[in-house]
């Protein structure tokens, strides 16, 4: 992701201490990091680091809602983020993610992008199914959808030599219809 430099934080020139940044992140921003998986959005990420010597502890929070394609019908659906991640950072010789909430930046560089992270956290806050709420989906799609799910439904049938009556079950039925008319 191609960062403007908006969101670098320059970790060296930052005193000891707590300090907050704050970032609204709209739909340029998730344009520019080339993923399909938000198309849009308004975030607030609000940034919360405490330096103590070379080591850095993060907070960072996001609260908003990004747009991204309904897993049901395609079109675009508003999906509420509401997120906080922990991490830490400290210097080193190289650049290394030692793991998920860990990173060592370069002594030599003393910066850290946070866009990336920024748009990581905001595509781990949404949830896997990405639908809209039952009834609000496109009528067009579903219809659609529906059309080609009995198409295939269709298809697989003749495919297996079934018929839509299956005969072996009718004197089975004839026996229900008996019990009943006794009780």
């Amino acid at each position: 992701m191609a960062s403007s430099g908006r969101y670098v934080l320059n970790l060296k020139s930052l005193p000891q201490g707590k300090h907050r940044f704050d970032y609204e992140l709209g739909d340029s921003f998730f344009e520019q990091s080339g993923s399909y998986d938000i198309l849009g959005g308004t975030l607030a990420a609000k940034v919360e680091v405490e330096r103590n010597g070379d080591v850095f502890n993060f907070c960072i929070a996001l609260d908003g809602i990004v747009k991204t394609a309904c897993d049901r019908c395609l079109d675009e659906v508003e999906m509420p983020v509401k997120e906080e991640n922990k991490l830490v950072v400290r210097f080193g010789d190289s650049y290394q993610e030692l793991s998920d909430d860990l990173l060592v930046v370069p002594l030599s560089e003393g910066t850290l992008d946070l866009s990336s992270l920024l748009y990581e956290y905001s595509e781990l806050a949404i949830p896997m199914q990405r639908m809209h709420s039952d009834g609000e989906c496109d009528p067009e799609m579903m219809n659609r959808m529906s059309d080609l799910l009995a198409i295939d439904a269709d298809e697989a049938t003749e495919e297996s030599g079934m018929t839509a009556h299956d005969s072996r079950w009718d004197s089975l039925g004839k026996l229900l219809e008996q019990k009943e008319q006794f009780k």
